[in-house]
């Protein structure tokens, strides 16, 4: 056995049986922020055998008191960044990264092999997608999200339909709920929970200790106080029709510039449409548009000419929306827009 896990292999709760189970666990981290960027090094550190890393944001100048990893001079995704950090840290393991959001329609092809999620984004809605998927489909999920000075977080088992899991703690996204650029958060609150995701993930691969399956644990760092939440079922919709019928974005909390239709219709020589939809969604339309799918859409690669306006659009004008915003995170001057309500009505 390596010698890096030497000091695992004299704990008689790990052992050489217990490092091998960690050697060959994938663990899958969604988010590569505040959380997700404190977790992953441990979970290298530990020796998970596979990690994939999820997230198509590049750092932001504002969130670097919490996000210490990075400098924020990059002009690339987290995720690739961080999967660069995880390489060098333990060339050992397997990590593989995908630089873009979870959406409805990539995270069966991310997560539905991995044998443990940690959400660790900041956005209410990628957190009902990765529970509500993970429910499905029997994926052990850890649940964490931080507020100001208080931290929060759970584990999710999902063995079966009677297993307690995110709506049976809140059933619906408040839209209302402000994120942390609105309210702020105190940097230390941010490494203390993601190590405890990575705490949680690290015991339940192992079997080990007491785990945070059917409770709720809140930490309020100003206090120095926690508290353990047992939960109870609440929730009993049926998981595959609420996942049908949920669109999963988080557009209501960005602020980029869009277009209506009726503005592009009246001088499209002005602009260049670009159709984001997936290869199954596409269908005839009485427009002119090129059509780059979101799920090979490389934003960092993309790059707007500077003497043309482009207007992004959609079904429901919300993938459009995180596009945009992306997009306008690399580079303020570009002309790009969103298509309001997207092509819902016109397909």
């Amino acid at each position: 056995m390596n010698r890096r896990y030497s000091r695992h292999i004299i704990l008689n709760e790990i052992g050489v049986e217990g490092q091998a189970k960690l050697n060959q666990a994938h663990v899958c981290i969604i988010g590569c922020g505040g959380l997700g960027s404190i977790a992953a090094p441990y979970l290298a550190g530990a020796g998970i055998g596979h990690i994939t890393l999820v997230d198509g944001d590049i750092p932001d100048i504002s969130n670097l008191h919490r996000q210490v990893f990075y400098n924020g001079n990059e002009q690339t995704s987290k995720a690739k960044l961080l999967a660069e950090h995880l390489r060098i840290l333990n060339p050992d393991i397997n990590v593989d990264f995908h630089p873009a959001m979870l959406t409805k329609q990539n995270i069966g092809n991310i997560i539905n092999s991995v044998d443990l999620v940690l959400e660790c984004t900041d956005a209410l809605e990628s957190k009902y997608l990765c529970n509500d998927f993970c429910h499905m489909n029997g994926i052990p999920m850890v649940y964490a999200s931080i507020h100001k000075f208080e931290g929060y977080i759970s584990l999710f088992e999902n063995k079966d339909s009677e297993s307690i899991h995110l709506r049976d703690i809140f059933p619906e996204a408040d839209s209302e709920l402000p994120k942390c650029s609105e309210v702020g958060v105190l940097n230390t609150i941010a490494g203390i929970i993601g190590l405890l995701q990575a705490n949680e993930a690290i015991k339940y691969i192992l079997g080990i200790g007491s785990n945070l399956v059917g409770q709720y644990l809140t930490y309020d760092i100003l206090e120095n106080a926690q508290h353990i939440i047992r939960l109870r079922k609440t929730w009993n919709q049926d998981m595959s029709t609420k996942f049908e019928n949920s669109h999963y974005t988080n557009g209501y909390c960005l602020d980029v510039p869009e277009i209506t239709l009726d503005e592009y219709l009246k001088d499209q020589s002005q602009f260049e449409l670009i159709n984001i939809l997936e290869h199954d969604e596409i269908h005839p339309l009485n427009l002119d548009y090129t059509h780059i799918p979101l799920s090979e859409f490389d934003v960092n690669e993309w790059k707007a000419d500077i003497d043309r306006s482009y207007i992004f659009c959609c079904k429901s004008g919300q993938r459009s929306i995180q596009l945009v915003s992306q997009l306008l995170k690399r580079n303020k001057n570009q002309k790009i827009y969103s298509l309001i309500g997207g092509l819902e009505k016109h397909l």
